[in-house]
């Protein structure tokens, strides 16, 4: 790891697997697109059908650049978490995958 991933990585629990009570059962880390290792979820308010609500975001980061994978690829990461679960901050951390505001 980078000095930058050190940074980002700094209070998340890298324990693998993850655990967490909200954690869909089996999920597990996808593999990212090539040329990125930082699996990130960022959060911030959308509209969305006219509710002004708080949203995350899955998200590869390349810390050596601060591009996000999904400039440059089309892919999908499956939720992690089960239905009806709202996570925070806290619980990305405690996943292995810091969260970015």
């Amino acid at each position: 790891m980078t000095e930058k991933d050190n940074d980002l990585y700094r209070g998340v629990d890298r324990t693998d697997p993850p655990s967490h009570p909200q954690l869909k059962t089996g999920w597990i880390r996808p593999e990212p697109p090539s040329g990125y290792r930082n699996l990130v979820a960022f959060g911030a308010y959308a509209t969305i059908e006219g509710v002004r609500k708080w949203v995350w975001e899955l998200d590869y980061l390349d810390t050596d650049t601060g591009v996000f994978a999904s400039e440059d690829h089309q892919f999908q990461v499956e939720w992690p978490w089960v239905d009806d679960f709202l996570p925070q901050a806290a619980d990305w951390d405690s996943i292995g995958i810091p969260h970015l505001m």
